[in-house]
């Protein structure tokens, strides 16, 4: 099962349906960022500090799983040297828009993050990445390609999915109720039936992954990464939010090649 291409068809249909991920940023929040205040979200809700913004511009940037016309175009606006990766053509292609709307330059790729050949060693100063982690079966291949690819001390941002979201019975919470169904690690190709997998895939859903905390903060140590920061945010979703509060993580790391 090619995970990349399945979560990429769902993304696309995710833009074609008017996801509010793959709708242009505004001109103010543009605006915004050319007048260097970067309003940038690696989760749902909560803007990433400015002292992990500041550090981004003017230097050599990559978005991974950014498309959408969303994080492009304000780390372009912001001065930053872009090239975003994504696996929907759809998101590019809103990437592709927003440039063109705003007078702005980014190179973009329409590709799985877990395997970037076509960028050379240390070639970035940072990259960052939404919640686009939970779309990949082997995290640890991201990461591996990230630190190839980023410079010695450079930055990671990233958010991720607090992997408790995925022990809920999905149908029950969109009716309000909360049981818990799945153990962790949880994995839409392995925790589901075959028949709810197919089902899953036919109705261009996406295909994710819980991961753990091990792999999730246990491997980018274990690969040379230093965390320096870190926050949590909500889903802005009940009524998960009223019992959980760290739905999502953002982590910011330093690259350490020596």
């Amino acid at each position: 099962m090619d995970i990349s291409k399945i979560n990429g068809k769902a993304w696309d249909h995710e833009a074609e349906n008017g996801s509010a991920w793959a709708r242009i940023i505004s001109k103010e929040a543009i605006e915004k960022a050319r007048d260097g205040n970067l309003e940038l979200r690696v989760t749902i809700d909560k803007t990433i500090p400015r002292s992990w913004t500041e550090p981004l511009k003017g230097k050599r940037v990559l978005s991974l799983g950014g498309g959408g016309g969303q994080q492009t175009p304000l780390l372009a606006a912001f001065g930053c040297d872009v090239a975003t990766v994504d696996c929907s053509s759809e998101m590019i292609e809103r990437d592709r828009k927003a440039l063109e709307e705003y007078s702005l330059d980014a190179d973009l790729y329409v590709h799985d993050m877990s395997s970037m050949p076509f960028f050379p060693d240390s070639s970035f100063d940072a990259a960052v990445s939404p919640v686009s982690l939970n779309f990949v079966e082997d995290i640890e291949c991201v990461y591996r390609e990230v630190k190839r690819v980023l410079k010695n001390g450079g930055t990671y941002i990233f958010g991720i999915a607090n992997p408790a979201l995925y022990l809920f019975d999905d149908r029950l919470l969109a009716k309000g109720k909360m049981k818990i169904r799945y153990t962790l690690p949880f994995s839409d190709s392995k925790s589901l039936s075959r028949k709810e997998l197919e089902k899953r895939i036919a109705k261009n859903d996406t295909v994710e992954f819980s991961h753990t905390l091990d792999t999730i903060l246990g491997s980018l140590t274990g690969m040379g990464f230093a965390i320096t920061g870190f926050f949590s945010d909500y889903s802005s979703f009940e009524p998960i939010d009223s019992f959980l509060q760290d739905c999502y993580l953002a982590i910011r790391a330093v690259c350490r090649k020596d």
